[in-house]
């Protein structure tokens, strides 16, 4: 008959051979990563006009932190006597981080604009501008392909009447989906939870089926 100390030696050497897999097992998952201080919302601040071309910078709303990515976002206008404009296309502006603008020009007036995006984040910027009509309609210095060298004009070619400025569409609101990576320390928490609650069943199964093993196994010694 096996004593007491044999069986409760038995029992420890089933449970640490389960427990040596289960300590493993949590040092290969490691601690949970940091959730992004960023968060989730843009803040759009629009800072008025250069050269009639509205322009706007974008932070982060948790922590305020520049926008450094590329952003999908539009601007609208709506002016004081009902004209409506855009939604004209934001773009990056040389020089000047987290720095957009349009390269259309809001005409004379006053203008309710808002400013809104769909990637990396949902945001909004809403502000009032006054235009007095006297900005060069110049192009603001965007981020843009390098454009193919002028032409020379054939001499004595008559004035052709500029055609009224075609409003840009919509751009796509909706940018492609993040990158795992900011769920994947929740995404690894909740996985190594699981593993571990099912290890710690099987160690509690092993040790009680050790226990009845033994038990049995002594009962019957003593019965002869």
């Amino acid at each position: 008959m096996h004593s007491p100390r044999s069986a409760l030696t038995t029992v420890r050497r089933i449970a640490g051979l389960v427990l040596v897999p289960l300590l493993g097992l949590a040092l290969a998952l490691g601690p949970a990563e940091p959730a992004d201080a960023h968060g989730d919302t843009i803040h759009f601040r629009i800072t008025g006009l250069v050269q009639g071309h509205p322009q706007a910078v974008a932070t982060w709303e948790n922590d305020g932190d520049a926008v450094d990515e590329e952003v999908a976002a539009t601007l609208s206008a709506v002016s004081a006597d009902g004209r409506a404009l855009g939604p004209w296309r934001l773009l990056a502006v040389q020089g000047a981080p987290a720095t957009f603008t349009t390269r259309e020009t809001l005409p004379s007036g006053t203008w309710s604009v808002t400013v809104e995006s769909g990637f990396p984040a949902l945001g909004r910027g809403t502000a009032e501008l006054t235009v007095d009509g006297l900005a060069s309609p110049s192009a603001p210095p965007v981020a843009a392909p390098a454009s193919a060298p002028p032409v020379a004009a054939e001499a004595a070619s008559p004035p052709v009447a500029a055609s009224p400025p075609v409003t840009a569409g919509p751009a796509p609101l909706s940018g492609s989906p993040k990158e795992p990576g900011s769920d994947s320390g929740s995404g690894r928490l909740v996985t190594g939870f699981a593993v571990l609650g099912a290890i710690a069943v099987a160690v509690a199964l092993a040790v009680v089926i050790g226990v009845a093993l033994l038990v049995r196994r002594a009962r019957r010694r003593a019965a002869r």
